[in-house]
């Protein structure tokens, strides 16, 4: 039996549709925990009404804990064999756990990672992991996906994702390293568990599926303003304590670097808030050629996207000539006053910044828009001025990194 567990709080617009996928799968066998955080919306309701029309359901309700307590309790609870997540607010392909049980039990592998969709409004981007599609034992792991799986060559690119919910897990390779997750956590919770599940599971399976979408909207957990030194305490913890896992671990494979690598992907578009001393820059950090005063463009908006529009709109560091994203009529729909690329060539501007985190479509943005306007003036993130010792002690993980 697969138990399934679905953190809820404050996704009322979506649960319905959530909770109907998962009880719509082609393979029956499912325990559903849906386990409301001390939601205020309505949530436990609607859970409640669905307990009444599906035996499978189980429906736990707490004081609002977060995400990390939600998936504790859900899984204190479950007494499947196998176990899987699925975000309160996203959904999941009918066929996704029977696809997944089969390899998982015909390849005897301990974890099953498959695509996922991401979902913003009528837009629709197909995302695979990293690695190739296949199955992995212990050597090919050790001498392939260990080598890259938290963070590749470029910054920033994985082999696995940090993803929990595009994940089947049998449940003693996945229990212990769930558990010992600090509930404090709110940014990088699922990386903290699946990857010490990758060190220590004997193989894992890749799926070139996409079964899972991910829902991106303006209210997601990822793009909400923290107070400062909560958020600073939460990313010491979230490292030092994934970071001691992995120095008691490097006898199996020595992950610490890559792990640094992926602090700082989470830290970047958060520097506003994380790196000390930001206000004494003269550039915009981590866009060095863009000096203060500038005229940009800003290009993308995605999570970073918005972070960084939003802190140039906050100090005025910048003035911004143009937002601008290929998918804008979706984010308009979303409220987010974003324009059509075209309009680059209509506004005097100093410097097109392309606020995106992620290596490959950086590149793919950089390439089209160097085809009408010339490269000095396009701006992409300086990965050596981010992994600098300068950028580590400013983010305070210098001492722990060294």
């Amino acid at each position: 039996m697969i138990s399934v567990i679905v953190p809820i709080y404050n996704v009322r617009p979506y649960i319905e549709t959530c909770i109907d996928s998962i009880l719509c799968q082609t393979y029956k066998e499912l325990e559903i925990l849906l386990v409301d955080d001390g939601s205020t919306d309505g949530c436990l309701e609607i859970c409640e009404e669905y307990k009444k029309r599906d035996p499978r359901i189980q429906v736990l309700h707490k004081e609002n804990g977060g995400i990390v307590s939600a998936r504790k309790a859900g899984l204190c609870a479950a007494k499947g064999e196998y176990i899987a997540y699925v975000d309160g607010d996203d959904w999941i392909e009918p066929v996704m756990y029977e696809r997944m049980l089969e390899i998982l039990e015909e390849k005897n592998v301990d974890i099953v990672a498959c695509g996922r969709y991401e979902d913003t409004g009528g837009y629709r981007r197909k995302v695979l992991q990293g690695m190739g599609k296949g199955y992995y034992d212990k050597r090919r792991m050790t001498e392939e996906l260990y080598p890259q799986m938290i963070a590749g060559e470029k910054f920033f690119e994985w082999g696995i994702s940090p993803n929990i919910w595009d994940k089947l897990f049998r449940r003693g390779c996945i229990n212990s390293h769930q558990m010992a997750v600090a509930e404090s956590i709110v940014m990088g919770e699922d990386a903290a568990c699946v990857y010490p599940c990758l060190l220590h599971a004997e193989s894992v399976y890749i799926m070139e599926d996409c079964l899972y979408h991910y829902r991106q909207t303006r209210t997601s957990t990822i793009k909400k303003p923290a107070r400062d030194v909560w958020e600073y305490t939460r990313y010491k913890t979230l490292f030092q304590t994934a970071d001691q896992f992995f120095t008691d671990n490097r006898h199996i494979y020595d992950l610490k670097k890559q792990w640094k690598r992926y602090m700082l992907f989470l830290m970047t578009p958060r520097a506003d808030r994380l790196y000390k001393g930001i206000e004494k820059l003269d550039y915009l950090f981590p866009f060095p050629e863009v000096k203060k005063g500038s005229r940009i463009i800003l290009y993308c908006a995605g999570t970073y996207g918005q972070k960084l529009h939003q802190y140039l709109k906050e100090t005025d560091f910048c003035t911004i000539a143009a937002w601008t994203d290929r998918n804008f009529q979706e984010l308009c729909k979303q409220g987010l006053s974003v324009e059509a690329p075209n309009v680059i060539a209509e506004r005097p501007h100093d410097a097109i910044v392309i606020a995106n985190m992620f290596a490959g479509q950086r590149e793919e943005i950089y390439r089209e828009l160097e085809f009408r306007y010339p490269g000095s003036r396009i701006c992409t993130i300086d990965e050596k001025l981010i992994e600098s010792n300068e950028t580590m002690e400013a983010f305070g993980l210098m001492r722990q990194a060294e």
